[in-house]
């Protein structure tokens, strides 16, 4: 029970990151585009991270 929460806590954080990277790698115009502004990317990685990991 322990480690599986461990995995998944490191798979979120993995997947967060992943997501915040894609998102960091845009221009403002292209955020825009998408409706977030670059202070909130990393709320955006988080949420998308524990929506798509259980």
């Amino acid at each position: 029970m322990f480690l599986s929460s461990i995995l998944v806590a490191v798979r979120r954080w993995a997947y967060a990151r992943s997501v915040a990277n894609e998102l960091y790698g845009l221009d403002k115009r292209d955020l825009d585009d998408v409706g977030i502004s670059p202070w909130q990317i990393k709320e955006v990685a988080r949420k998308a991270a524990r929506d798509a990991i259980a």
